[in-house]
């Protein structure tokens, strides 16, 4: 095994790194549980809760709720016959609104008021495990994409029953825009909204991200290592603990079942119009992916590269302090156009 950092202050340095180069792809549930704060609606968004039944996959005998936020404009009521567009969230604790303990976007709840304020519903859910969705499982170690694709195409069949005929649009974001590609495989929606979703498998990206973090060659051996076993399909015991927040046992079979999904490829089997939102200071998915899954489908695809928004597809400097400050800067919103694109897709069920 590899040697562990040998003081407290290189291990909290250590820890620190992963946490930057891995960002959203680490952790599965929130290790408090704590639900992130909600931000106040618009006024011209209402909204009601709504919950479905969310069972394990057998040989687990349980069940759940899986919870989420019905958006409408407030004018139009519940009861409007209007597009939905589901949202779902990236990867790691990441809740309804796009938010995870420690780190408040707003993201997806933001949206939610942008499209309300152009006469587009949405729906916005907590993953299994998360938030009002937390009791849907109780063990990370039980949590696999393909459940997460499952409770994805549940919630495009409520979709279905929100919009009473209208179009339902599946927005993805991040690892969001996978899930909504398996999720389609089971109930297809009208289209999608791929938003800063990787082109690439999911062994690539860590891959590049580890091979450019700042640690010691070491350790940074040990995680190719431990990166590789996992992308055969082998679980690893032996995680030093600098390593235990992207690859510690219990969050192992998710990654088994995730890092070999090429998105590409499985966007080829989706029927329906897709738009690809993308914006070129991400410092998490690049226009590269973008592009890469545009090639593979370029027929009722396209592409926007957003000039200016980072990952949460919000303005950002180009510099990485100022880029990720903004994520969660007070009072700094979605970029107009991703609500622009968003609605006339909706709006009309075909690219823009």
């Amino acid at each position: 095994m590899t040697a562990r950092f040998r003081t407290t202050g290189r291990l909290a340095t250590a820890a620190a790194l992963l946490a930057a180069v891995v960002s959203f792809q680490a952790g599965l549930l929130a290790p408090s549980r704590a639900e992130a704060q909600l931000a106040t609606p618009a006024a011209a968004l209402c909204e009601r809760q709504i919950a479905i039944k969310a069972p394990m996959p057998a040989p687990v005998d349980a069940s759940g709720d899986l919870v989420g936020s019905f958006g409408f404009p407030c004018a139009a009521g519940a009861d409007a016959v209007l597009p939905v567009v589901l949202m779902l969230a990236g990867s790691g604790p990441t809740d309804r609104d796009g938010n995870q303990p420690g780190l408040r976007t707003d993201l997806l709840r933001m949206l939610a008021e942008d499209l309300a304020a152009r006469g587009i519903a949405s729906l916005r859910v907590d993953k299994r495990g998360i938030g009002a969705s937390r009791a849907a499982i109780a063990d990370e170690a039980l949590m696999t994409i393909d459940l997460l694709a499952s409770d994805a195409a549940q919630w495009t069949r409520a979709a279905r029953r929100l919009a009473d005929g209208a179009p339902v649009i599946v927005l993805g974001h991040s690892e969001g825009g996978l899930i909504a590609l398996l999720a389609a495989r089971r109930e297809a929606p009208d289209a999608i909204v791929l938003a800063a979703t990787p082109g690439e498998p999911a062994i690539r990206t860590l891959e590049r991200q580890l091979a450019q973090a700042p640690m010691p060659d070491d350790l940074r051996r040990t995680a190719d290592r431990i990166l590789a076993d996992l992308g055969a399909g082998r679980k690893v015991a032996d995680v030093p603990l600098e390593l235990a927040p992207l690859f510690r046992p219990s969050v192992q079979p998710y990654l088994i079942s995730w890092l070999g999904i090429d998105p590409a490829t499985v966007m080829e089997r989706f029927g329906g119009p897709v738009l690809i939102l993308q914006g070129d200071r991400d410092l998490q998915v690049t226009t590269a992916d973008a592009r890469r899954l545009a090639a593979g489908r370029p027929k009722d695809t396209r592409i926007e590269i957003l000039a200016g928004l980072n990952h949460v597809l919000k303005p950002a400097p180009a510099d990485r302090a100022g880029n990720i400050a903004a994520y969660a800067a007070p009072g700094l919103r979605p970029d107009p156009r991703v609500a622009m694109l968003i609605s006339a897709f909706a709006g009309t069920g075909a690219t823009p």
